[in-house]
């Protein structure tokens, strides 16, 4: 999955977060549009998209779960493939005006600095057509947690921002990665004050990849 710090260049697919696409972006897509995924990871949502007749382009940092998502788009024997492009949400390769609609799935609070996460929502919009939609699955503040209370209490001193925190390997005990949780407001903001207006908001509740239950924001917003 894309990332901005070079951690995820080398992480195990098994320890990126993920969440499961919501039915609400088959209200923003039509076949024959093109949509980025970005952090698509092992083309998850990529490969089954393409298979129903999208145009899709997914980028990651990470050069070998990119691999693993090619390989498993090419087991599919269709002649509806996604293309997988190695790529950095921030500096993205593509012309402006390229997409319909552009993914982003647990990929926003992995980028540890709100001047980071901006410039990711404007490259966004950037790529985007006029009036096309963003889509972002995130994780939010969990406060009410004994286990997120502990970790944004005792990340606060090394992040600095109220919300992130360090997420640990479980096989070596070393710091893998930071990680950020949202509130409400500051993705409402995230996204208005870089050239989108939302359409739709929904609060979730998602599975981390350690199978902790946290809150979580399901989000559909329009370029302006």
């Amino acid at each position: 999955m894309q990332r901005n710090l070079s951690p995820w260049k080398n992480i195990k697919a098994g320890n990126i977060p993920t969440i499961e696409l919501d039915p609400v972006i088959y209200r923003y897509i039509s076949p024959g549009c093109r949509i980025l995924d970005i952090g698509c990871a092992n083309g998850k949502v990529s490969i089954p998209l393409a298979l129903h007749g999208y145009f899709v382009t997914g980028i990651d940092i990470n050069t070998d779960i990119l691999r693993t998502a090619r390989s498993s788009s090419e087991q599919k024997n269709s002649s509806h493939t996604p293309s997988f492009v190695k790529a950095n949400a921030s500096i993205l390769p593509f012309p402006g005006a390229t997409f319909d609609v552009a993914f982003m799935q647990a990929l926003l609070g992995t980028v540890v600095s709100k001047d980071g996460r901006a410039r990711v929502i404007r490259e966004v919009c950037r790529v985007l057509k006029p009036q096309g939609h963003i889509y972002i699955a995130d994780f939010g503040q969990t406060w009410r947690s004994k286990i997120y209370r502990e970790r944004y209490i005792n990340g606060l001193p090394v992040t600095k921002e109220e919300g992130s925190f360090l997420a640990y390997d479980e096989d070596t005990g070393e710091v893998a990665y930071t990680a950020h949780h949202f509130t409400e407001k500051e993705l409402v903001l995230l996204l208005v004050e870089n050239g989108f207006e939302v359409e739709y908001f929904r609060n979730d509740r998602f599975v981390t990849r350690t199978g902790n239950r946290v809150n979580g924001f399901v989000i559909v917003a329009q370029k302006v």
